[in-house]
């Protein structure tokens, strides 16, 4: 199911659960930009480690 349909079953239905899935598939399309911009900021600029005494 993709965006669309699962929008139009909303619609039509008006169901909460028809919404959650529209929702769900909205934000699995965002999610990879998302995981992207995590990745980046994570990163390590530096390459000194972690010291041990």
């Amino acid at each position: 199911m993709n965006e669309t349909d699962a929008w139009n079953s909303f619609l039509m239905s008006g169901s909460v659960l028809d919404y959650l899935q529209y929702k769900a598939i909205q934000n699995a399309k965002k999610a990879p930009d998302l995981e992207e911009k995590d990745e980046i900021q994570n990163k390590r600029t530096d390459t000194k480690g972690a010291e041990h005494r």
